[in-house]
């Protein structure tokens, strides 16, 4: 399967978004501390730790996601080139190949240790904070990339 797309800057704020979410566990994680704090406010004297410790927490997770991520996501769209250009993207039974006027790229399976999908993007990462974005809107069918990810890769990470 072959497509071709070229990022919008919207869709690069929305990518770096998801990754900047944390994984489901995290995400678990986080909510169980919350709650702890709120039950520590309810059920002790320390009200304002356990209250301001779960609103801080809450206030600040929102902030890095909703305000510090999308503003260096456009400055990184505003920078860098071949976040801007057109990508071509090459599926097949062996791997994932990427190719831009800035450079190209053929990945193994093996070499993609995970993958992310949600809102329409696709993420896949070749490191823990390196990832190829790849739109959902450029396929004719997003089943095909699934069920490939899925059978090469694992079941996706969020």
């Amino acid at each position: 399967m072959d497509c071709s797309y070229t990022l919008t800057k919207s869709e690069v704020v929305q990518a770096m978004q998801l990754h900047g979410r944390g994984a489901n566990s995290t995400l678990l994680v986080l909510a169980f501390v919350g709650i702890g704090l709120v039950l520590l406010g309810i059920f002790t004297e320390y009200k304002a730790i356990g209250f301001g410790g779960a609103a801080g927490g809450f206030l600040g997770y929102s902030a890095v996601l909703f305000l510090i991520i999308p503003f260096n996501a456009k400055r990184q769209y505003k920078q860098n080139r071949a976040l801007r250009s057109e990508m071509s993207m090459h599926l097949s039974e062996q791997g994932v190949g990427f190719k831009a006027e800035t450079g190209e790229s053929k990945l193994q399976w093996s070499d993609i240790h995970k993958w992310k999908y949600a809102k329409d993007m696709y993420l896949l990462y070749i490191t823990s904070n390196m990832f190829y974005m790849v739109p959902s809107r450029a396929l004719t069918n997003q089943t095909a990339l699934a069920n490939l990810l899925v059978e090469q890769i694992g079941p996706k990470k969020a």
